[in-house]
Order: structure tokens, then sequence, then C-alpha cells
């Protein structure tokens, strides 16, 4: 559209934009600018009115708070603790009046026994309130008496310690001890309670016993009453319009509202309008600052339903009774406040854009006017001279070699750059030609296979200057890989296969180079292979050959040897019968002796069984006398208290009663010896328990013992038996034994023909490994570890591996330049190397768990991969040459390691398979001894037919020529 319009035009559209647009834009700016102004001013109204709300809320919550905490401090611990302490101290006196009345009345009449008893009983039997009671322990904080907890009579509770780590009981002792009464603070469960509850005891010394007399009051029975009073007076405060104060917990739960109904709700799922949970947003911003914050949120006002209206609350934390103290107000006098405010500036604004609007479209008019004489004039008439003299030379006039210039201005500045770039064009059209002539010449003699010509001409133009040097560059690096891979090539042809003479690095190429190298390499390597595996198996035969021949010489002295120890064997048969009768005739005596041994043992196990019998016998009488003596013990114990309380009545009676204490006195004595007697009685009679209970376990152990001598004696025949049985079957083994003799003398026969034929073969195979040898040593390679080549269907799996890789780079290369649409290569799972990986894992191969192999999965992956970003690049329209070079390289060198990485699989590879025989190492030493025994092992053979039949081997020691 703007292509065909004039230079003219096209300064005057832009100028014309450009005027109305400055104009708009100071329009827009004074008219934003204005906005911003009253915008300012109405928010600036708007947070003040509502700063002004929540000044006035927090104001009220203030004094809530303070109403709050006025309570809160009546309950202090130390002004409930003097009210609590002086309590204490009147009810311990007014019980200490009663205890000295008690002792001064009754010291002369009572033993102190029952003194302490009868003053100890007073104690118990004290209650005041509904809960309270005293205790008494001793100055060594032994507990005397706790009516409460009556386990802890006699215990010392001296260690004893509260949740906060007070010994409170020595504390009372010491208190006691030091001023003779005190106070004393600790920590103690009380009912109802998970936590213990703070608590204040008042002990006092009763110094004639020396008895720490004490009891005892929880501190906090008086807070429920003072926060009851504290919502009361919270409840019937009222501010402005009617409005009030609520109050809820951080859970949230609602503690008090003027609407009873909600006292105890749960408030964590309450929503306003827009869903926010309004009371949890309290609990969070009161609980985050201690003076409290200000929450807005949407609620309908009262009688007013599904119409919400913004609402302003205030709340804040009184931390010592966890309450969250709240009062809130509507805002919408506010919002209305505002929105008039924003009515009128729209107004007022609107008014001022209509005159913006007007002047500007007035100025507008004459700014263009002057704008477009003063372009016309300085740019249009010179722009339309230089026109007229480019026409002039296009047209080939005879000024045509330039432009005459007119004006030393920018256009003048022009035409003289014009001119200088006509004579610069000419001088490099004709550099470049001769070079172009040159690199026509120099291909020519390249396509017919000469790669040491060059281009030799130069330009200034750098593009055909880099051009000439790219050509060159690949002419030789072309020549120098051509020359390297025909080395290789006459080494080969020479017989020396050895990787260490290769005449090419294979990392400075890349591409079908680079796969060429490759696999000329890969012939290397897979020949100097077969030529290891030809001498290492020259090697093994000509071994094994020598242990054939050796074991055959040993078979032929081995059956010399046999027919010798035949005649030995015959007479050690004879001599062998002779002791087993003998055997037989001292195991009949044996049975005997064993017969009698065990009708004695049976005798002695039922005199130990009376035995045992009579012992329980007497434990039962023993049983009986000692619960007679337990019944004497606990009437001895009975009477002494009876004693007791009759010498406290006898007391209480006075001069009245003195006789009858005597009595009581001496009943009391009886009591005592007699309780003594039937201890001493239950002492013998528990000793004499023991020895009973110890004779019977002796007479068990007897019983034990005869029971196993019985089993032993059992055992034993039964052996003399299986002897005499033995005794039976070895007289038929020996005729099996002189049968065998004579099988043995015929295969000593067959062994010494036996060993003819294999000393034969010995021989033939000896000259056959020496041929494979020299065949072998005509060559020159790179001779491979056994190791690496024992696994032969590794070997050749791993070689026709390498070369699928080098086919998978050409194919998919072969196809690069000749479309711009990109292909998907083979995925590494899918090609044969990584199928072959995923069964040698699934297989549980040893060399899959080596650093090499996971070196070898990684490479293998960037090896596809690249080959996928190769193609990817080189199919864009514009193709990074440097990322495909890197692409390329990177492609090269992980195929490098993915080769290295299956090389060094044949050296990690430890070669387990499951056949008859086991292979003898080249480098193990041959057991000849070994070989001979298993010669002779396999000399059983069917005489019958007296035709030798072949020998084989079941030893899993045989090696492959046994096996043979």
């Amino acid at each position: 559209m703007f292509s065909n319009i004039s230079i003219k035009g096209k300064i005057l559209i832009l100028s014309l934009i450009t005027i109305i647009v400055i104009s708009i834009a100071i329009a827009i700016n004074s008219i934003f600018s204005i906005k911003s102004f009253s915008d300012e001013n109405i928010e600036k109204y708007k947070e003040e009115a509502y700063l002004k709300k929540e000044i006035e809320l927090k104001n009220y919550v203030s004094l809530a708070v303070k109403t709050v905490e006025a309570y809160h401090n009546r309950t202090a611990v130390d002004k409930i603790k003097i009210e609590v302490q002086d309590q204490l101290k009147t009810q311990t006196n007014f019980l200490f009046s009663i205890l000295e009345s008690e002792y001064a009345k009754l010291k002369g009449s009572l033993s102190e026994e029952a003194l302490k008893y009868r003053l100890k009983s007073i104690v118990d039997a004290t209650r005041y309130g509904q809960t309270g009671y005293f205790w008494i322990n001793d100055t060594d904080s032994v507990i005397v008496t706790h009516p409460i907890n009556p386990a802890l009579n006699n215990k010392n509770m001296y260690e004893y310690k509260d949740k906060g780590g007070k010994q409170i009981f020595k504390e009372f002792s010491d208190v006691a001890k030091k001023d003779g009464e005190g106070f004393v603070d600790y920590v103690w469960p009380k009912p109802g309670f998970e936590a213990p509850q703070l608590k204040v005891s008042f002990v006092k010394l009763f110094k004639p016993y020396n008895w720490v007399i004490g009891t005892g009051e929880y501190v906090d029975d008086v807070t429920t009453k003072l926060q009851d009073e504290a919502l009361k007076t919270i409840s019937e405060m009222r501010y402005a319009n009617n409005d009030y104060f609520w109050i809820n917990d951080s859970f949230p739960k609602m503690i008090h509202h003027p609407n009873t109904k909600l006292n105890g709700t749960d408030l964590s799922t309450y929503e306003d309008a827009k869903g926010k949970k309004l009371f949890v947003e309290m609990s969070k911003i009161s609980n985050q600052n201690k003076e409290g914050g200000l929450v807005k949120y949407w609620w309908d006002k009262p009688n007013k339903k599904n119409d919400p209206k913004e609402k302003f609350s205030y709340v804040q934390k009184f931390e010592p009774w966890d309450w969250i103290i709240g009062t809130g107000a509507y805002v919408d006098d506010i919002e209305n406040d505002v929105a008039l405010m924003q009515e009128n500036t729209d107004k007022e604004i609107n008014s001022i854009i209509i005159n913006i609007l007007l002047f500007s479209l007035v100025l507008i008019i004459i700014v263009y006017l002057v704008y477009n004489y003063f372009v016309n004039q300085t740019i249009i008439r010179p722009l339309e001279n230089l026109n007229d003299a480019i026409i002039d030379i296009s047209q080939g006039n005879t000024k045509a070699d330039h432009i005459e210039k007119k004006s030393n201005d920018e256009i003048g500045k022009l035409v003289d750059s014009f001119n200088g770039y006509i004579a610069k064009l000419r001088a490099g059209y004709d550099e470049d030609s001769k070079v172009i002539e040159n690199v026509d010449q120099v291909i020519e003699k390249v396509i017919n296979g000469f790669y040491v010509y060059k281009i030799e001409k130069n330009s200034s133009n750098p593009q055909i200057q880099k051009l000439r040097d790219s050509i060159n560059s690949m002419i030789d690096r072309t020549n120098e890989n051509l020359v390297g891979l025909n080395n290789i090539l006459i080494e080969y042809g020479n017989s020396n296969f050895s990787l260490s003479d290769s005449k090419i690095d294979t990392s400075k190429v890349n591409g079908i180079i680079s796969s060429l190298a490759a696999s000329t390499q890969l012939i290397g390597v897979t020949v100097s292979e077969f030529l290891s595996m030809i001498v290492t198996s020259g090697r093994k035969l000509n071994e094994d050959t020598n242990v054939l021949s050796n074991a055959a010489n040993k078979l032929s002295a081995s059956a010399n040897e046999q027919a010798a120890s035949l005649e030995e064997t015959a007479a050690a048969v004879e001599e062998i019968t002779s002791i087993v009768k003998s055997s037989v005739q001292k195991v009949h005596q044996m049975s005997q002796l064993a017969a009698e041994l065990q009708y004695s043992s049976k005798e002695g196990e039922v005199l130990a069984s009376k035995t045992n019998r009579a012992m329980d016998d007497i434990d039962e009488q023993v049983k009986s006398i000692n619960d007679a003596i337990t019944v004497i013990d606990q009437i001895a114990f009975q009477t002494n208290i009876l004693s007791l309380n009759a010498a406290v009545e006898a007391a209480t009676a006075g001069e009245a009663g003195k006789g009858f204490a005597v009595v009581a006195q001496e009943v009391r004595n009886l009591a005592s010896r007699s309780a003594e007697a039937a201890r001493e009685i239950k002492n013998i009679v528990q000793l004499a328990t023991a020895k009973a209970n110890e004779g019977k376990a002796i007479a068990n152990e007897m019983i034990g013992g005869y029971t196993t001598l019985n089993t032993k004696i059992n055992e034993t025949i039964t052996l003399i038996e299986d002897v005499s049985q033995g005794s039976k079957e070895e007289e038929k083994g020996i005729i099996q034994i002189n049968d065998t003799i004579n099988t043995l003398d015929q295969a000593t026969q067959v062994n010494a023909n036996s060993a003819t034929v294999i000393s034969g073969l010995a021989s033939e195979v000896a000259a056959l490994s020496e041929n494979l040898l020299k065949i072998a040593d005509r060559a020159k390679f790179k001779e491979m570890s056994k190791k690496e080549i024992e696994d032969i269907d590794l070997v050749f799996k791993i070689s026709k591996l390498k070369n699928d890789h080098i086919k998978f780079k050409l194919v998919n290369f072969d196809k690069v330049g000749s479309t711009k649409v990109a292909w998907s290569v083979t995925k590494p799972t899918e090609c044969d190397l990584g199928k072959w990986l995923v069964e040698q894992e699934n297989s549980g191969k040893a060399f899959t768990k080596t650093e090499n192999w996971k070196h070898l999965k990684l490479n293998h992956d960037l090896v596809h991969n690249s080959v996928q970003d190769y193609i990817n690049e080189d199919c864009k329209e514009v193709s990074d040459s440097s990322l495909l070079n890197n692409l390329s390289q990177k492609l090269d060198n992980a195929t490098l390691e993915v080769f290295k990485a299956l090389d060094q699989l044949k050296k990690d590879n430890s070669f387990v398979e499951s056949i008859p025989a086991k292979k003898v190492s080249s480098n193990t030493p041959v057991n000849l001894e070994k070989i001979e025994k298993q010669v002779k092992s396999a000399s059983k053979i069917n005489v019958s037919n007296e035709k030798s039949e072949i020998i084989s081997s079941k030893s899993k020691d045989d090696d492959e020529w046994e096996s043979f």
C-alpha cells in the first residue's frame, strides 16, 4: 500500500501522524493527570475515612480488653495465694489446738504408741470444706499418715519431685525444722485437669513427735468465677448506635455473643458473602499481632437478608485467657460519599476533554500547512534531480559512468558514495572472473582423481576468497584421509593387521570418511581376532596332545600295576574273612551283657519312683503345719490390735481404767510372744520343706538318669544287631570282591589296547596344531588375550553390532541434503544393539553390572540422538553449519566410545557355560594323577561280548581330550 506513495506523500503523512499523535498524547496526558489527581484525592479521602473508622473500632476494643484485664488482675496467683494461705493457716491452727489438748490430757495415761495412734486418728478424720484434709510426715520426709492415699504411709518421700522438679516433702520438712511453720508452693495433679495445677500447702511442726502436719489448697478455683463476671460486664457494654462486643477463642469457637444461640459454636467454617472465613482470619490476625488488627468482610445488615454490605471489624487477643475480643461497623456510608465525589469529578473531566480536542484540531491544521511548504523545498526537489541523473546512467547516456553532484548536503554525499561504489564494482568483477576460471580448472582435475592441485588466484571479495580457501582446505583434507586409508589397505595387503599402525586419526574426520575409516579399522580388528583365536586354539591343541600322550603312557603303566595289585587283594580277602567270623561271636556276647544291664536299670528306676512319692507325702504334711502356723500368727496379730484398742479405751476412762490397761498390756505381751513362737516354728517348717523338695529333686534326677540309661542300652542293643547284620553283609561282599577281581584283570588288557590307539591320535593332532601356529606366524597382528576371544559367539556378535552402526550412520547420511523434511531414525531400543543390551541385562550377565556397561548404554543413546539431531538441524530452512559440524564430531566420538566399550565387554565377560566337560585353561597346570585315576575309573567294560567298548569319563574335571 505505502510502496506506491511518493516520498513527499510519505513524509507529509508521517508528519501529520506525528503531529496528531503528539497532540493526542498531550491531551491524554493532561486528562490522565487530572483524572489521577482526582482519583488520588478521592482515594485519600477514602483511606482517611477508613482509618478513622479503624481507630474508632480499635479504641472501643481496647476499652473492652482493659475491662477484661482488670478482672484478670484479680486472678493473679499472689493475690489468690494470700486468701488461700489465710484459710489454710486458720484450719491448721484449729487442728493443732485439738491435738495439743489431747496430747496434754492423755500424755501420762496412755503409752506413747497408743497416744500416737490416737493423734493420727484425729488427723485422719479431720476434714474442712469439700476437699480439705491433713497429712503427717516426719522431719526425714517419711509419710506417717495420709488419709487420701494410704499407700504412701511409711514411705520415704525425700526424693519425690513435682512436675517442676521441686522436692516438695523435703521442702515441707525444711520449712518446719527451720521456722516451725510456713507455706510451700508446688504443682500437684488435680481431678479434671490433664496438667498439674498450682497448689499452696501450710505445714506446722508438732514438736512432741517431730511430726510435720500439713494441708493444701489449689489456687485457681477463683479464676472461673472472675471470667464469668468479666463476660457479664462485656455483654452489658454498648456504644454509638447500640453496637456490641463479642468474644471467641483461637480455635475459633464463640465464647460470648449477644445472640446467645451462637455461644459455644464452632466458627471455623463461617464464611461471608465472598467466601472469606472471617473468624479464621480474625484468629490469625490477633495471634500474629498482640495489638490486634482489622478484618474486612461482607455481611448482611440486620433485617436485610441477601444484601451484604462491606463491614469492618477490629479484633484483639487477651492472651492469658485466649479471648479474642472484637466489634464491628458497616462502612457503606463512606462508599456513598466516595461515589458522589467520583460522579462530580467525571463531569468536570468531560468538559476539559472537549476543550482540548477543539484546540488540538486547529493547531494541527496550522502546523501541517507550514511543514508541507518546507518539506517540498528542502527534500523533494533535490531527490527529483537525483532520480533524473540515475535514469540517465541506467539508459546508457554519455555521462553514464557517474552522477553529477549539484549540492553538498546529504544528497550530495549520497551521489559521491554511489559513484565510488560503481568504480569498485567494476574492479571486483575482473578479479572474481579470474578466480572462478581457476576453480573450474582445479575441480575438473579433482573429478579425474588428482587431489594435489589447488586454487592459486586471489580476490578482494571476502566471500569469493573464503570460497577459494574452503575448496583448497577440502581438497587437502580429502587427500590426507584417502592417503591414510590407502596406507592402511597396503598394510593389510602385507599381512599387517595391527591397529597400532593406523595411518588416519578418526577423531579428526566426520561423515562418510569417518565411517570409511571405522570400517577399515574394523576389518583389521576382526582379522586380528580371527588370527588370535587360531593361535589360541593351536596352542591349546599342542598342550592337550601332550596331556593326551602322557595320559596314554600312564594308562599303560597302570595296567601292569593293576595286575600285581590283584594278587595282594586276594590275600587280603582271606584275612578279612577270618576277622568277620570272630566279630560275629563277640557281637553275640555283647548282646547278652546288654540284656542283663537293661534289667538292673529298670529295677533302679522303680525304687527311685517310690522315693519320689514318699517325698510328696512329706511335703503335703509340712504344708498343713505351715497353714496352722499362719492361723496362729493371725490370731496373735488380732489379739495385739484388740489389746491396743483396750489400752486406748482404758486411757480414755482415766483412773477407773488403769487396772484394765495393765491387763491389756499383759495380753499384748502374750500375743507378741505367741507371734514370735509361731514365726520360729514357721522357719523350722520352711527348712524342712526345702529339704523335702531337695530330696524330691534328687529322686527326679535319679528317675531321669535311669530313663536315659535304658534309652542308651536300647540304642546299644540296636547297634549290636546292626553290627551283626553288617557282618553277614560283609561275607556276601567278599564273594563279590572275588568276582570283581576277575573282571578287573580283563579290563587291564583292554586299557593297554586303548592306550596304543590314543597315542596315535595324539601324534596326528600335534602335527595339525603346529601347522595352525605356522599359518598365524606369517601375519602381523595385535594378539588378543585369551580372555577376550574365549567367547567366540560374543566376538562375532560384537563385530556385527559395530558394522551395523556404521551402516546405520551411512544409511541416514545418504538421505541428508536430498530433502528438507526431517525423518525419524531407529530408536536406541529398537536397533540390534539396543535389543541385545536388554537381552543381556535380562539374562543377568556379569558384565552388565560394570561401569563400562553404563558407559556403553550412554554413548549408544548418544549415537542415535546425535544422528536424529543432525537430521533435524540439516532439514531446517537455514541450518547452523557450526552446530552441524559439532553434532557430526559428537556422533563420531560417541561411535568410537561405543566401539571401545564393546571391546572392553570381551575382557569383562566371564565365560561360564553349562557343558558336560569343563575346559582346561592353557595356563592351568595339568594334574596327570587325576587323569590316571579317571582313566582307571572308566575301565568297567562288558567282557561277555569279548569286545572293547568306548571309554567315557563321567568326572566333572575331565577336559575335551579326555571326553574324546
